[in-house]
């Protein structure tokens, strides 16, 4: 939890420093992007959104077997925090006092899969990461049986379940919200 707010801070400093022009441009084009939205009844859109969300999950589970997993586990949770920081900046400066309710718009309900589904997968891969790390060190062997291979299996299992699951509300669900909450009747 304190990486993602160290994250939020640094976006907060970063948009500090960034002045007008870019809080104009983001008004500008805010619209246009929200209304696009809206149109996500298409199969490429399922692809995308797979390609945009899959990244995280699988860079953790990568890294889980190297020795540099630890430090991307830690990195990753302040850019998330970064990340949030921006999208909330994002619809408070394109809605203004509506700005929160954008924010909420754009992040629920998919998201109620995935905050559970990261932090199951987090800690799936954390646990692994110390358990790999630990056992080549006393066996300069690699090691792929046994308790704790199961457990890492069956949290990764239920993780990606929640994701999918996430994905698929993102998919079905969240263009209705969106033509409800962003575009207005002209």
């Amino acid at each position: 939890m304190l990486l993602f707010l160290l994250g939020l801070v640094g976006c907060a400093l970063f948009l500090r420093q960034t002045g007008a022009a870019l809080e104009e441009e983001i008004a500008s084009e805010g619209r246009s992007f929200l209304v696009g939205l809206t149109g996500q009844e298409d199969q490429g859109m399922l692809v995308h959104i797979l390609w945009r969300r899959a990244w995280l999950p699988f860079l953790w589970i990568g890294a889980s077997f190297t020795a540099a997993g630890l430090a991307s586990l830690y990195l990753s949770w302040v850019y998330l925090g970064f990340a949030v920081g921006a999208l909330l900046w994002t619809a408070m400066v394109f809605g203004g006092w509506r700005g929160p309710f954008y924010f909420w718009g754009l992040v629920f309900p998919h998201y109620l899969f995935y905050v559970p589904a990261l932090l199951l997968l987090y800690i799936a891969c954390l646990r692994w990461n110390q358990f790999w790390r630990q056992r080549r060190l006393s066996t300069k062997r690699i090691f792929l049986a046994g308790r704790q291979l199961r457990i890492f299996v069956v949290r990764l299992a239920f993780g990606l379940m929640l994701y999918l699951a996430g994905v698929w509300v993102e998919y079905n669900l969240n263009p209705w919200i969106f033509k409800k909450i962003f575009v207005k009747p002209q």
